[in-house]
């Protein structure tokens, strides 16, 4: 008698948090919102080199072009704001930090239609590409939130 409560409490528990799962997986599978993104502006702190400045633009701008723009997305412009700029870190190797606010603004009626703000750190044992690094994981970043796609290498 005992042993079949046990097996009932749980065969209850299990299908109660199996429940439970399928409620949280519908939701982690909610396609995000994808935008065409047809121009960009990087603006920064002057503490951060123009180096990082020029690079995120150009690699963004390449990415821009290198979409292929869907239809249905909704237009908008890119506002990238770097600040809090810290370079070398660590003193083992050259690493550097910065705070990156990215804003989407409707192409239509110029209103904001998303924003976001994250960290990025580079890495790098070359202090003449320190510059270039953070530029590069920075347009990463941005590539990977607005479904960007990586442009050809030049030949």
């Amino acid at each position: 008698m005992c042993l079949r409560f046990c097996h009932a409490v749980i065969a209850l528990l299990l299908s109660a948090l199996l429940s439970s799962c399928s409620v949280a997986g519908v939701e982690l599978l909610t396609p995000r919102k994808v935008y065409e993104v047809r121009d960009l502006t990087v603006l920064a702190d002057v503490r951060v080199p123009q180096t990082v400045v020029v690079g995120t633009d150009s690699r963004i701008a390449a990415a821009i072009a290198a979409t292929v723009p869907r239809p249905e997305a909704p237009p908008v412009v890119l506002s990238v704001r770097i600040g809090s700029y810290r370079p070398d870190i660590s003193p083992l190797n050259r690493r550097s930090e910065a705070t990156v606010t990215v804003t989407a603004i409707s192409v239509i009626d110029g209103s904001p239609v998303a924003t976001a703000t994250f960290p990025v750190t580079s890495e790098t044992e070359t202090p003449d590409f320190e510059a270039e690094a953070l530029a590069e994981a920075v347009a990463a970043r941005i590539r990977l939130l607005f479904a960007l796609s990586m442009p050809s290498a030049r030949q």
